[in-house]
């Protein structure tokens, strides 16, 4: 969609990086620290976010790709 000669950039456009840098970043970082303090409840909330960030970036993506 073209209006006034700039293209429409959506919000899943911006918010696609951010959930699979936000994982990654979770899965990478917090994940060892929690390991390293022996704390179980912890590090297995944040694979369990940083798993679910890459998996709602990964499905964005494929929404943007194929829907929009």
């Amino acid at each position: 969609m073209l209006s006034g000669g700039y293209g429409s950039v959506s919000f899943i456009s911006y918010s696609i990086p951010i959930f699979l840098l936000t994982g990654f970043l979770i899965l990478v970082f917090d994940t060892k620290k929690y390991k390293a303090m022996q704390m179980k409840k912890e590090q297995k909330l944040s694979k369990v976010l940083g798993w679910t960030n890459i998996v709602l970036g990964a499905a964005f993506f494929a929404v943007d790709y194929f829907v929009m």
